[in-house]
């Protein structure tokens, strides 16, 4: 396949015919093809303001904006569905001047937050990664990384023209972004643009797809539910570590499975499976894969790794190191595949691709469990969270009340009862990766 420079020139490369959008319209279905896309992008009207925050969502004008901007003004991707607050503090962080999206109310609330000083003159491409509010990081991509993330993929898991990818992640994921989006579109694919999370259950019938990006407990309720249409094919599951449960039941409906793995700061992927074995992952052509004495991934790339946090010079050094990114997840490789086998960071990643910062959330508990608790939140195999505790005081009735003000996912749901105190650094730091694996 092309390693191709930027979006338009992906686009340029397509019979202009081909249907490239299709979405939901009073009427049914409506259509967008490549020449009409290419069109509105040479035609959109530039901002003046230098730091846009877009609402990324699968609209056709957001797909639109998206691709006239990425490359020409820094553009930062919002989720409409993050609460109000932490939008405020994303938009703040990464000095925001401009916002655009569908939701008119939205952004008059937030308009206050926008930035008014002077910008870098970069065109770089921001996506919040890793934390609560208050600890989410600004990732610098650019239009090059991303486009090198899409051959990456594309290399090892081509589309055809034929195909359609039923794209209904959050854009503003690097995921999303990079495997529901890119990836087809460099292929000259048809993408069909989900209605959003309610729709879910009926995308797939509405469609038709012959392929579609997942996160794991999307794919696990909708294979299930058996809520897959005929036609499809082949599922990528990534953003988040997927019970050998789900990637059986998907396979035994006659369905291609490819699990993935990366990082936001690699601009999405960094090894794909393609055998039958989907924990067995080819790395991606760019990369060169180290693991280091303590088993963690080290990932070296020319073309697709961030450029740093976004004015966060401690954090970018401590993640970019000597030409490597520390990626904080433990591994093996076996016969030249890349396998899984834990978390060193502190940072959990759920099946419904959400993330936790742990010392801020461990900090929070420890108000309730007492200055002398000795603990540690883990994440199970199933990928729940257990507590995993040494000489524990009454700690039931605290964790009950505690996860009622919680997600379903961060629940704590598992209380483990070490027999000595835990392992830590000379720094007191957890070692996390020494506690023993829960069931």
């Amino acid at each position: 396949m092309p390693r191709f420079a930027s979006f338009q020139s992906m686009l340029e490369s397509v019979d202009p015919s081909r249907v490239c959008l299709e979405y939901a319209s009073s009427g049914g279905k409506s259509i967008l093809t490549y020449g009409q896309v290419l069109e509105q992008i040479r035609n959109y009207p530039l901002p003046s303001e230098h730091s846009v925050g877009v609402f990324a969502t699968t609209t056709p004008a957001s797909i639109v904006a998206l691709l006239a901007l990425i490359g020409k003004r820094r553009v930062v991707l919002l989720n409409p569905e993050d609460n109000e607050g932490a939008l405020a503090l994303q938009i703040a962080s990464a000095h925001v001047d401009r916002l655009l999206g569908d939701d008119d109310e939205l952004i008059a609330s937030l308009t206050p937050h926008l930035y008014h000083g002077k910008h870098d003159e970069d065109n770089d491409v921001l996506f919040f990664t890793s934390g609560t509010t208050s600890k989410a990081k600004a990732v610098q991509l650019t239009e090059s990384s991303l486009c090198s993330a899409a051959f990456n993929g594309g290399s090892l898991l081509p589309l055809s023209p034929e195909d359609s990818m039923l794209c209904c992640l959050p854009l503003s994921h690097v995921f999303g972004f990079v495997c529901s989006f890119l990836w087809p579109l460099s292929f000259g694919a048809k993408i069909c643009l989900g209605r959003g999370l309610r729709s879910i259950f009926f995308d797939f019938d509405f469609y038709r797809p012959t392929v579609a990006s997942l996160v794991p407990q999307m794919a696990g309720f909708l294979a299930a539910k058996r809520l897959f249409n005929p036609e499809l094919k082949l599922i990528l599951i990534g953003a988040g570590d997927c019970p050998d449960a789900i990637l059986s039941l998907i396979k035994s409906l006659g369905i291609r499975v490819s699990f993935g793995y990366g990082l936001t700061e690699s601009s999405s992927g960094i090894a794909l499976s393609l055998g039958d074995d989907p924990r067995a992952m080819t790395i991606c052509p760019d990369y060169e894969v180290h693991l280091a004495d303590d088993g963690e991934i080290l990932v070296k790339s020319e073309t697709t790794l961030m450029k740093g946090y976004y004015l966060d010079p401690e954090h970018t050094r401590a993640t970019l190191k000597d030409g490597y990114l520390h990626t904080g997840d433990l591994g093996k490789i076996v016969d030249g595949k890349l396998f899984i086998t834990g978390r060193k960071k502190e940072i959990l990643v759920f099946n419904d691709g959400s993330k936790l910062f742990l010392p801020e959330f461990e900090q929070e508990l420890a108000t309730r469990l007492g200055p002398e608790s000795d603990f540690a939140l883990v994440q199970r195999k199933d990928g729940t969270v257990a507590l995993y505790i040494y000489r524990p005081v009454n700690v039931e009735s605290i964790v009950d009340e505690w996860n009622k003000g919680l997600s379903l996912s961060h629940r704590v749901n598992k209380i483990v009862y070490a027999p000595s105190p835990l392992p830590r650094t000379k720094t007191n730091k957890v070692q996390r990766y020494l506690i023993p694996t829960i069931e």
